[in-house]
């Protein structure tokens, strides 16, 4: 059963959590030094090369051959693979490995000062001498924590339009300057911003750095995503209407009156703040679509909710997400779960906050439940979003 206390990330002693977020979080890097305490970093690089052979399991390979000559290889990787490669100049990269592994997931909790619905995974990497993926920047936030072994970390400027080498299967920049070098070792965690150009060497034969990153999604994705959601739940009996009409020299005018009412009747929907907040919320939850839930082969009644809980823990599924707000109308609470919506009443807030952070979750969740929250809870269950927890 996993522990309540929330593990904690330790800043130098002269930064406190708001001073973090007021003057570094997405402006400048910060170096913490033996900021990870007690944590299972027992993944062996053998066990990360395992994972990375699986189907299901995102990974690759970037080898470095020479100065500018980079490859990249996408898993899943044949085992036989590895004992094949050369000493140095390259690195394993898996990602979501807080999906598969429970101590990986563990590790997010040291940066609940952040909201969880921004996390997106845990990717561990490792690395012979010399292994890197050359010289970036990233369009997210990433703390970069030493599990094991040694990396050289060089920072340089945050660049808006950054040159890349050409021709390349991976972003390389053209011209890096380092104003920085930090040598990481395990337990030591460096923050990075979005845009901050970064290289990281591995520079011993037991390299591994475990990478949170955030999810920082395109303006483009969003608005595509919006778009798609405004289609999906705008009526189809909504149709474009005529402001007053009168009689006009040319025909072919589209006059400011037309151009005045179209603007009104689209913002009716663009700007309706419960279309936006549900869409929001449900496009926060979505779910990788190479992660996908296969909901419960024997599904459960609401009925039979007291006799499971009784039974047993649950826990959230490791490939579900979740958050929740306020409705934008105050009339009750949205519970996002995977990319889908659930309404709820105010007095669920209590239990809301449950469900979506603590864990493992028992029978206490039923405990003065509102009729609603019940049918929420076995939707839940039903499409495996929340499933046994070990024991």
């Amino acid at each position: 059963m996993a522990s309540q206390v929330p593990m904690q990330l330790q800043l130098p002693s002269s930064i406190s959590i708001q001073d973090f977020l007021n003057h570094y979080w997405q402006k400048r890097p910060l170096l913490m030094r033996n900021a990870v305490h007690d944590h299972d970093f027992n993944l062996s690089p053998e066990e990360l090369a395992g994972l990375s052979c699986e189907e299901e399991v995102e990974s690759r390979m970037v080898l470095r051959h020479g100065e500018k000559d980079w490859e990249l290889r996408h898993g899943p990787f044949d085992e036989a693979l590895f004992s094949r490669l050369p000493e140095q100049d390259w690195t394993l990269l898996v990602q979501d490995v807080d999906k598969y592994l429970p101590e990986a997931a563990d590790l997010l909790r040291a940066f609940h000062f952040i909201p969880s619905w921004r996390f997106d995974d845990v990717m561990v990497s490792y690395a012979v001498p010399g292994g890197s993926v050359g010289p970036h920047t990233d369009t997210y936030d990433v703390f970069l924590i030493q599990a094991r072994g040694r990396r050289r970390w060089q920072i340089g400027n945050r660049a808006e339009n950054p040159g890349l080498l050409p021709d390349l299967p991976i972003r390389v920049l053209a011209d890096f300057e380092p104003e920085d070098e930090w040598l990481l070792e395990p337990g030591d965690v460096l923050y990075l911003p979005p845009g901050v150009a970064h290289w990281g060497i591995g520079e011993d034969g037991d390299c591994m750095t475990w990478s949170v990153g955030l999810r920082a999604p395109s303006v483009p994705e969003m608005l595509g995503s919006f778009t798609q959601y405004l289609l999906d739940h705008v009526p189809e009996e909504a149709h474009f209407t005529d402001p007053a009409l009168s009689p006009q020299e040319s025909p072919s005018r589209i006059r400011p009156e037309a151009l005045s009412v179209t603007h009104q009747q689209l913002d009716a929907w663009l700007l309706n703040t419960d279309l936006r907040q549900r869409w929001f919320g449900c496009f926060s939850t979505e779910v990788k679509e190479h992660l996908f839930i296969e909901p419960r082969e024997n599904t459960v009644r609401q009925a039979q909710l007291a006799a499971l809980f009784a039974r047993q823990s649950w826990q959230r599924h490791p490939f579900s997400r979740w958050a929740w707000s306020e409705r934008t109308d105050g009339q009750g609470l949205c519970l996002f779960v995977c990319g889908e919506v659930f309404e709820l009443p105010n007095n669920c807030r209590k239990k809301i906050r449950q469900l979506c952070d603590a864990e493992p979750l028992d029978e206490t969740l039923l405990q003065d439940g509102s009729p609603e929250l019940l049918i929420v809870l076995t939707r839940l269950i039903n499409e495996n979003w929340l499933e046994p927890a070990d024991e």
